[in-house]
């Protein structure tokens, strides 16, 4: 058996390519020869490179230049007159091409396969993760105009949220805004990067529908109303609660992409838990990494580090669509 044959017979037992009786013929050369087993060792070695294709963490740095340096340290012409390499299992070969392949050609052919699906990979997935985050900015700016021209038209007031009843919760907004026709598109109320992107309807109930829903129906109706999104509550003054007024501030977040609970400072999960797509006053939607602003203020909490209604009109509190404007105490 020649050097090329014997490489190729180690190659095959390592990657599982053998038949029965070839991987037992083999194991039993290894038992009793020890260089064989240094060969098979220097074999593994130079299949090191297919463990980086273990994982999801992206291509190390240099795996390209690696890679290469590694096919072209096997790719050797062959002398002139050369006899054609032995296959792997030559009674088994068939005619033409397939029979001139070895399984170091395999190997090598699916190394550089492999490799470059892993550096193509990561740039798919990140192409998608901005994506999503494109639309989710967008459905956000589109629902902000609803806002705007819903306040323009009520005093210049967001639309309320009752503090007891039935539509005593956040998401409230949503079916508001449908009930005077100020939403259109129902499916705006859906981030792409959440959990509710992955059914395939969104019902928005109506706001009689809420009204009329027993009470065994009425959370799992609340819980979705406001879609993927959390709505700014409105804050308490001398005691009384105080509905949310349009002011068009900069940096004053309106709303966000819901928040999680296991996520430190309540990280919205959407988008992998990598950030947020907020609303602000204006009509500006941005990509927040936090949701921490500057100066330390949460968007998701109050003062007293609640989800409840702000204790001054300049704290923003944005809270998911089940949640209530006030606590009971």
């Amino acid at each position: 058996m020649t050097p090329d044959s014997v490489r190729e017979q180690l190659l095959g037992s390592l990657l599982g390519a053998l038949d029965e009786d070839e991987q037992q013929a083999i194991e039993t050369r290894l038992d009793c020869e020890p260089a064989l087993r240094a060969e098979l060792a220097a074999v593994r070695q130079q299949l090191e490179p297919l463990k980086l294709l273990a994982g999801d963490d992206g291509p190390p740095p240099g795996l390209a230049e690696r890679t290469c340096r590694f096919v072209f340290s096997h790719v050797r012409p062959a002398p002139a007159g050369a006899p054609l390499r032995p296959t792997l299992s030559p009674s088994t070969a068939t005619a033409g091409w397939i029979g001139r392949i070895s399984w170091i050609d395999v190997a090598l052919a699916i190394t550089v396969l492999a490799c470059a699906a892993l550096l193509m990979v990561p740039a798919v997935q990140n192409s998608r993760f901005h994506g999503r985050i494109a639309v989710c900015k967008d459905n956000l700016r589109e629902l902000g105009t609803s806002l705007a021209q819903y306040s323009e038209h009520h005093d210049g007031y967001f639309p309320r949220i009752p503090t007891r009843g039935k539509l005593a919760a956040a998401g409230i907004y949503a079916p508001t805004l449908a009930s005077q026709e100020y939403l259109v598109e129902p499916q705006r109320l859906v981030c792409p990067g959440s959990p509710l992107a992955e059914r395939r309807t969104f019902r928005l109930p109506t706001l009689n529908a809420l009204r009329s829903a027993p009470p065994a129906e009425l959370p799992a109706l609340r819980a979705e109303m406001g879609g993927s999104y959390a709505y700014a509550l409105g804050h308490v003054l001398d005691g009384a609660y105080q509905d949310r007024q349009n002011l068009y501030r900069t940096n004053y977040p309106i709303m966000a992409d819901a928040p999680g609970s296991d996520l430190p400072d309540l990280q919205s999960q959407h988008h992998g838990g990598k950030g947020q797509c907020v609303l602000f006053e204006d009509g500006r939607g941005d990509f927040l990494a936090s949701p921490v602003l500057m100066g330390g203020d949460n968007i998701f909490l109050n003062g007293r580090q609640e989800v409840s209604a702000a204790s001054d009109p300049d704290d923003a509190v944005i809270a998911p669509s089940p949640v209530p404007p006030l606590r009971e105490r």
